[in-house]
């Protein structure tokens, strides 16, 4: 897949994920210059284009000047690893479309304390340029899986995953005591919510309170908050 902008590749190279190649707009050679130090202590083919060539490449409206090349595919759910102590919180999307409301959850699940996000089929491809870009970097340290909505549920069932949905009619989260036990939030498509089928499962129901009239929040932004209270009710 390709990673885009400086900062992204950077925290590529820190994170240790698998870089194989570089390519750089002339322009921004200088500012750049240790990432062409790294791919060359590292053995990574690098190219240097016209500034011209390199915007006909990269997928961005006002393009850096960077990108790299980065061997990298979501987890099957029988490779995660399972942390051994605490509670365990995954982060379950469930038919977001948008990439950069994708990305941005993988981020802020990795920044929340999360141990896993699982893109269920129906999500935007979590390796697409723009998902990959809104993960700013978390997509390199987090573990992140791809499986159809049937393998998740196996899974959970497997490993003890009790299930929460995100609605707009569950139990409001900012009144939930301290929390036990794995919890896998499932946050769904950002017009039509979670799909029925999870109404079929033991679970509970969550939401954001918010004022009357209010639209309903951004699913990233829902996804957060939720987060950060689970977060919270861990302490």
């Amino acid at each position: 897949m390709v990673a885009e902008g400086r900062r992204l590749v950077e925290d590529a190279f820190d994170a240790g994920a698998k870089v194989v190649a570089l390519l750089m707009a002339d322009d921004a050679r200088a500012q750049a210059a240790g990432l062409l130090e790294e791919a060359a202590r590292r053995g990574i083919e690098a190219e240097i284009a016209p500034r011209k060539d390199f915007d006909l490449l990269a997928d961005t409206e006002t393009p850096s000047g960077v990108l790299a090349v980065v061997e990298w595919q979501p987890l099957a759910l029988d490779q995660v690893h399972r942390p051994d102590l605490g509670r365990q919180r995954a982060l379950v999307i469930d038919g977001v479309q948008d990439p950069g409301n994708v990305g941005t959850m993988i981020r802020t699940a990795h920044a929340l304390g999360a141990w896993l996000t699982v893109a269920l089929d129906g999500t935007a491809d979590v390796r697409g340029a723009k998902a990959v870009r809104s993960s700013m970097g978390a997509l390199f340290r987090h573990q992140v899986a791809a499986a159809t909505y049937e393998e998740w549920c196996a899974y959970a069932s497997r490993t003890g995953m009790a299930t929460w949905l995100a609605v707009s009619d569950g139990d409001p989260v900012d009144t939930l005591d301290r929390v036990a036990g794995n919890i896998a939030l499932v946050i769904g498509n950002e017009g039509q919510g979670v799909r029925d089928d999870w109404r079929k499962h033991e679970h509970r129901a969550v939401t954001v309170p918010m004022r009357p009239g209010a639209e309903s929040l951004n699913a990233a932004v829902a996804a957060g908050i939720l987060l950060f209270e689970l977060s919270r009710a861990d302490r």
